[in-house]
């Protein structure tokens, strides 16, 4: 039997496509959970098994390097 992981992604808008990407190339099942028109961003729900965290790790990569930078010094002021 396969466990299969679910996880939600907040996903800026800028790296969607990227993202869309990834998850078409290693075929994971995903789920648009909502979208944030004020912070840009779409949530999606990704279930993955433990041969796809790879690519988890590029998805989560990629909304890491387009994550605005202002809400780090947000946090940490």
């Amino acid at each position: 039997m396969t466990k299969l992981t679910i996880e939600k992604f907040d996903v800026p808008s800028v790296a969607m496509l990227e993202v869309c990407a990834l998850i078409c190339e290693h075929d994971l099942h995903h789920t648009v959970m909502e979208v944030d028109e004020d912070a840009d961003t779409i949530t999606l729900e990704l279930q993955y098994t433990k041969q796809d965290r790879d690519a988890i790790h590029q998805i989560e990569d990629l909304i890491a390097d387009n994550t605005d930078d202002e809400e780090d010094d947000e946090e940490s002021e």
